[in-house]
């Protein structure tokens, strides 16, 4: 469904213009029907990824294919919802507003009851008659899901998508997740949150310093971290994680991003 291939973004920074790779030589490939982790530490480039698979940046080099198209062809969208780290929308506009603005933009025409079926997946229908910007945090993400999932594209991709909400909203906003994947949806989402990975994923690419250092099928990232905590039983585990999934995911990180700031 999404493949990149050895895919490159690099921005020019300081006076003097130098370039630094935010992103190296990527091949990833997302599964249709899968759910897909996109893990890494804050500044990996996650986002930047993101932003070129949905075509709002281009690569440096390489090339990004959905659907056998090119990204930054039109028709390699039509069948993908995206949904942003950080949502905003107009204000003075109401939340079922909102929806039949961006319903409008879409190359289908979709009916109120299929933008009502969006906001009630997402969670948000009872706030249908309010002024966005009187939504919280977790009522914008929602907002932001419902947007994504009109047209009930085949593909999403959201950023961060659990990003900032509280407990509950975590666990409602995974329990739509779960719903999404029962619809046989190819899902990629990404996150610095290692509590995510098994609860969630099928797959998980890890990110560290724009290069890929994991992508691998959960049941096989779980065996390796029981054989990395069978390792480390003498030494103890990092407290600060629950699993051994998350201590070996975390470790990994920990050490190629030390690795490549030597």
């Amino acid at each position: 469904m999404i493949e990149l291939n050895n895919v490159t973004k690099y921005f020019r920074t300081g006076f003097f213009g130098i370039k630094k790779n935010a992103v190296e030589k990527l091949s990833l490939y997302v599964e249709d029907g899968k759910v897909t982790g996109f893990f890494g530490p804050n500044g990996a480039g996650k986002s930047t990824t993101i932003k070129m698979i949905v075509g709002l940046i281009k690569p440096s080099a390489g090339s990004i294919k959905i659907n056998g198209f090119e990204s930054s062809y039109y028709k390699a969208r039509l069948k993908l919802g995206y949904l942003p780290e950080n949502p905003s929308f107009p204000r003075g506009l109401k939340g079922m507003e909102i929806i039949d603005y961006y319903s409008k933009l879409l190359y289908k025409s979709i009916d109120k009851k299929k933008a009502e079926e969006a906001m009630k997946l997402a969670g948000i229908f009872y706030a249908k008659n309010i002024h966005a910007h009187k939504y919280s945090k977790g009522m914008m993400q929602r907002l932001a899901l419902a947007v994504s999932i009109l047209g009930d594209p085949e593909i999403l991709i959201f950023d961060e998508p659990l990003s900032g909400l509280d407990p509950i909203g975590r666990k409602e906003f995974k329990d739509i997740i779960f719903k999404l994947k029962e619809r046989n949806k190819t899902i990629f989402f990404s996150s610095h949150v290692l509590a995510d990975s098994k609860e969630l994923c099928d797959r998980i690419a890890v990110l560290v310093n724009g290069k890929l250092i994991k992508n691998e099928d959960i049941a096989a990232i779980e065996k390796e971290a029981e054989s990395y905590a069978e390792d480390k039983k003498d030494y103890g585990l990092n407290a600060e994680y629950g699993t051994p999934t998350e201590v070996y995911l975390y470790d990994l990180m920990v050490k190629n991003k030390k690795n490549s700031e030597n």
